[in-house]
């Protein structure tokens, strides 16, 4: 009995042999970029902002951004809330302009507290002092513009904590630090640029913010010196409430 021509074999028979070849295996998942995270956390911050997800909601799908390791992880985070921004970088907060700053300002805290939050306009220098005292200064919703800031932070055997997350891209802040017996501590975000060229002296000058997401975020030199206390840089992402940061963000 003669075997039919291979074009004259039936369907079942062609059936069967395409049965038989492997599958073409699935391609590698594509590892997400930090720009690509920012990108989707953005949505959800504007999603919180249109009340279209609670803050609750908004923490809970931002730990899942910050924690995603390929691009495939991070689809089903906006799925119900429309498409991703396009570009590299997220969008600058604020605009920036020139406004009318004094040369200087100053916040003194002497066997006592000083706060400064919400909006506020520091001079162009701006001299802060904690002597036994505690000094806390928030600087997110500050008038600032591209002239900068300049911040001489002195410490004594007392505190101060400066709060520059939140500030438009593009504005360069120097702090020029002094801890005695005292601390200094510095917050920025994940976008901000840091140059740390401090010195300590029986203290500890300490940069733990680690590199930043982009390279379009703010700028901050911390400068000075720490005698038997301490200077600190670290960074926390802004919460969707704008009060402070859920510490499972970190990163």
């Amino acid at each position: 009995m003669t075997q039919p021509a291979p074009h004259e074999q039936g369907d079942d028979d062609q059936g069967a042999s395409a049965e038989r070849l492997p599958a073409p295996p699935d391609p590698p998942p594509i590892r997400a970029s930090d720009a690509e995270r920012e990108q989707v956390a953005e949505v959800v911050r504007q999603a919180v902002s249109d009340g279209r997800l609670t803050i609750v909601e908004g923490d809970e799908r931002l730990r899942d951004v910050y924690a995603a390791r390929f691009r495939r992880d991070l689809t089903p985070v906006t799925a119900d809330l429309g498409p991703v921004p396009s570009g590299e970088t997220a969008p600058a907060r604020r605009p920036l302009g020139r406004l009318d700053r004094p040369s200087s300002t100053t916040s003194v805290a002497v066997l006592s507290g000083v706060q400064k939050r919400g909006d506020w306009t520091p001079g162009h220098t701006h001299r802060v002092l904690a002597f036994w005292g505690g000094a806390d200064l928030t600087f997110r919703d500050a008038r600032l513009d591209d002239a900068g800031l300049v911040i001489g932070a002195i410490a004594i055997m007392g505190g101060v904590n400066l709060d520059l997350r939140g500030i438009p891209a593009g504005v360069e802040v120097t702090v020029q630090a002094v801890a005695i017996m005292g601390g200094v501590d510095v917050t920025v975000d994940p976008e901000t640029t840091v140059v740390e060229d401090g010195f300590g002296f029986m203290g500890a000058f300490d940069d733990g913010s680690g590199p930043p997401r982009g390279s379009d975020g703010p700028r901050v030199r911390v400068t000075g010196l720490a005698f038997m206390g301490g200077v600190s840089v670290s960074r926390k992402p802004l919460a969707l409430d704008g009060r402070d940061d859920p510490d499972q963000l970190e990163r």
